[in-house]
């Protein structure tokens, strides 16, 4: 499937990746359109037929034009979806507002199937055409995913604190982000706990643990409009990879999946049937299952990369509605990634992201 964009939003669509910061040459330019990328199988071969080379007004019609041709790189997004959802939180307050309305305009990110339900199955198909087709949503994915799962799970840690319990997650080798709600000073923090591997074995049976504190006197920030804090940690074991961000605009119906601990208790996924209900650059709202103690999660795209952190659930309010809706919301990376920009620039440059 192709994306066919009018006239009049082609143009300005090349006007804004052609203004992009980090498109004044080829070098800076592959690695805009491979960060774009980034987890998608086909990278290597939509950075092989691109030409990156040349005038920024010329290479902008070269990208726009061959992402709206290529199709689609997941069960549910096209390459210029993929693109689009990560120069976002680049652009201007009128271009972002433009790149929004592209995906309410154009088939940039629906489902193959575009219905979870099987009550509206029509047509003349026989049994045996039926029988392997996707019903409902395409819940079809690389079994690599499951290793994503299992490397990501190493980086999120149980929290003990003088209050109560939470989930938090490595975002460098040594500091950790959960809630403000959780840990809302570094007097706090000092006087908690923080374990890794509290979860079961494949035999069922509990893994050894590790617990450590936080270094006295650390780097510590925190935001309590939204809801997060890092802290550093001392005599951290050693976990795998900290978890990496990506600040990219999510999508109703977007899968998102949720590795906590829940009530405190043994390490868990929260993976099917979970999908965004609300999102913008600060709020996400999803329909996906945690329980106190799971707040200062981390909220994974399908990738298992870090879209935002959780922080509650409940009748919530979506924004800009009078409408309350049951859900579970978190703060999106994006805003957290620009916050900690602005306030705490010397941790952020330390991120993957």
């Amino acid at each position: 499937m192709t994306v066919q964009l009018s006239q009049p939003d082609f143009q300005r669509l090349i006007r804004i990746v052609q203004n992009l910061p980090d498109f004044a040459n080829m070098r800076d330019r592959r690695r805009l359109v491979a960060g774009a990328l980034q987890g998608v199988a086909q990278a290597d071969i939509i950075l092989a037929r691109l030409d990156l080379d040349g005038a920024p007004m010329g290479v902008s019609v070269e990208v726009v034009r061959f992402l709206s041709q290529f199709g689609r790189v997941a069960y549910n997004q096209e390459a210029l979806a993929v693109f689009l959802n990560y120069i976002q939180p680049y652009a201007g307050d009128e271009d972002k507002d433009f790149i929004v309305e592209l995906f309410q305009n154009y088939p940039l990110d629906i489902p193959v199937s575009p219905s979870r339900g099987i009550n509206n199955w029509k047509g003349m198909d026989s049994t045996a055409d039926i029988k392997e087709k996707i019903i409902g949503e395409n819940t079809l994915r690389d079994i690599y995913i499951l290793n994503l799962a299992l490397e990501a799970s190493k980086a999120v840690v149980r929290i003990a604190t003088p209050e109560g319990l939470g989930t938090g997650f490595m975002i460098t080798s040594d500091l950790l982000m959960t809630n403000n709600h959780v840990i809302q000073s570094q007097k706090v923090a000092e006087k908690s706990n923080f374990s890794f591997n509290y979860q079961l074995d494949l035999n069922g049976k509990e893994c050894p643990t590790q617990s450590v504190a936080a270094l006295a006197g650390g780097a510590f920030y925190t935001n309590k409009e939204l809801d997060y804090t890092v802290v550093t940690l001392k005599d951290v074991p050693d976990f795998g990879k900290p978890l990496t961000f990506k600040s990219k605009l999510m999508r109703r119906d977007d899968r998102v999946a949720i590795i906590q601990h829940p009530g405190g208790h043994l390490k868990k996924i929260s993976i099917q049937n979970n999908f965004v209900a609300y999102a913008d650059n600060q709020v996400l709202q999803y329909t996906t299952s945690t329980e106190p103690g799971s707040s200062g999660s981390p909220i994974f795209d399908d990738n298992f990369q870090v879209v935002g952190i959780h922080h509650s659930g409940g009748m919530l309010l979506e924004p800009n509605t009078q409408r309350r809706h049951l859900r579970n919301a978190g703060t999106s990376a994006i805003a957290l990634l620009n916050d900690l920009h602005k306030n705490a620039l010397e941790t952020q440059t330390h991120l993957s992201r």
